[in-house]
């Protein structure tokens, strides 16, 4: 098996938990409240700065050219791309461009950073391959269902994560991860496993800190 087949079994069951949380669940019927997706995309949006910081320091750090071009096209993706469908939302939804990151963003962005400067880039790859990954399975699981679904507002969103342009993306980290991991020793092959797993959680913290408006304790 590839490396990035045995590591998605090891997260089936919270994937499965994933598209069955209360947030993507009313996503994928449209009746997910207006004020919890527009804390998601606040959120969001300053997750995907700091992601796009995280993947253009792993490009510096990238040995083989095709990989150092790669990873500079998805950090590029995450900030202009992407960023375009927040800013149509930010208008419609009166969301202020000052964005205070909640408990559970902070937490999964410093653990992108710290792993994209710090850890074995196959281990920094691994990490940050769930919001590639992840994303584009809970999006193909909502846009299946949605043939049902008549006048979705979330419809845009859905069409990014589910739309070809992202599943090229997916398909070259899926691919880099596998090259590394095969090149990896064994002890390095089970860290790009625990990032990877740990990375999985923080997506499942993300959606989960979304629907319950997360503020700070103190």
């Amino acid at each position: 098996m590839k490396w990035s087949e045995q590591a998605w079994e090891r997260i089936t069951p919270l994937f499965n938990k994933i598209v069955e949380m209360p947030f993507n669940q009313e996503l994928l019927n449209g009746t997910l409240p207006v004020e919890k997706f527009k804390f998601y995309m606040a959120q969001d949006a300053y997750y995907l700065g700091e992601f796009g910081r995280a993947l253009s320091t792993i490009s510096g750090r990238m040995e083989k050219m095709e990989h150092i071009l790669d990873f500079s096209q998805f950090a590029a993706g995450a900030i202009v791309v992407e960023r375009a469908l927040h800013e149509s939302y930010f208008k419609t939804l009166g969301i202020p461009d000052s964005i205070n990151p909640s408990p559970s963003c902070l937490l999964y962005t410093n653990y992108l950073l710290k792993e994209a400067k710090y850890a074995d880039v196959a281990v920094a790859v691994a990490a940050v391959l769930p919001c590639f990954w992840i994303y584009k399975k809970v999006g193909d699981h909502i846009y299946q269902q949605q043939a049902e679904v008549k006048n979705n507002p979330y419809k845009n969103w859905i069409d990014t994560y589910a739309g070809e342009e992202f599943a090229e993306s997916v398909h070259k980290a899926l691919t880099i991860s596998d090259e590394l991991a095969s090149e990896a020793s064994a002890k390095t092959q089970e860290a790009m496993f625990h990032a990877f797993e740990m990375a999985s959680r923080l997506e499942w913290m993300f959606w989960d800190s979304a629907y319950r408006l997360e503020e700070w304790p103190v």
